[in-house]
């Protein structure tokens, strides 16, 4: 009798609603839902979901859920730590200290960098919501931007300074994600890279060396890829690779 509402020729919403007199649902408050992704095996749940849980606490400053957060801080996955430490520092300063210290001097001090560096390091959770707003980008899924962040660095370059983009030289690709950056082939302006735009590879010229230069116009800050890297990414996600053929 409890499964006839199914059989039913009846809506889906109304079926539903019969069913609820014997399968009453759980309400869950905003919170509720939150303490559920965020303790959900990574069977169910992938990193990149976790990961905005995590911030939309820190956003949120629920300090219900400080002990969750100290929890994920030993996550061994880098995103997830690191998101973790940020929503603490915004709840609790003081708790952020305290148990980041637990992790040793060196990750304490790459977390400082990303979470309190005011942008000596970029988070990883920031990079990707930097990717998932460019035009190389778009539509590519969180989860598969959080691997492209993974192997990310941050460059940071104050005005007048260069970067050598020979391919004799330079084992990187380069995304400019603040400011704006000037490219040269021999000393010459080419094009002038803004925000969200890829900086491919430059072959050189036979016999000259330092031939292709970047040279930051401001105070700029540029995402660095390894190409082996970025090619293994490609390789592993086709969605990506047919959205970097559009772009290029």
């Amino acid at each position: 009798m409890r499964v006839l509402p199914v059989l039913d020729d009846l809506s889906t919403s109304e079926k539903i609603k019969r069913l609820e007199i014997f399968y009453p649902r759980v309400q869950l408050d905003e919170k509720l839902v939150l303490k559920f992704l965020i303790n959900r095996d990574f069977t169910q749940s992938n990193r990149w979901t976790k990961a905005t849980v995590l911030h939309q606490i820190g956003v949120q400053k629920i300090s219900e859920f400080n002990l969750d957060l100290i929890a994920q801080i030993f996550n061994p996955d880098q995103l997830i730590c690191e998101t973790a430490a940020w929503a603490l520092n915004q709840i609790d300063p003081t708790l952020y200290t305290t148990h980041v210290a637990r992790l040793g001097a060196d990750v304490k001090r790459a977390l400082d960098k990303s979470v309190l560096g005011g942008g000596v390091n970029l988070m990883l959770f920031d990079k990707v919501l930097f990717f998932q707003q460019t035009e190389l980008f778009d539509d590519v899924p969180g989860i598969t931007l959080s691997y492209l962040a993974d192997v990310t660095k941050t460059i940071n370059l104050d005005e007048g300074k260069t970067l050598i983009v020979d391919e004799s030289q330079n084992t990187d690709f380069y995304i400019v994600f603040q400011g704006e950056v000037d490219y040269y082939d021999h000393n010459k302006k080419v094009i002038t890279y803004q925000p969200g735009q890829f900086v491919g590879e430059r072959l050189s010229s036979s016999g000259y060396i330092n031939s292709h230069t970047l040279k930051a116009g401001q105070k700029s800050v540029l995402l660095k890829v390894n190409k082996e890297q970025f090619y293994e990414l490609l390789a592993e996600h086709v969605h990506m690779a047919d959205k970097f053929l559009e772009y290029i």
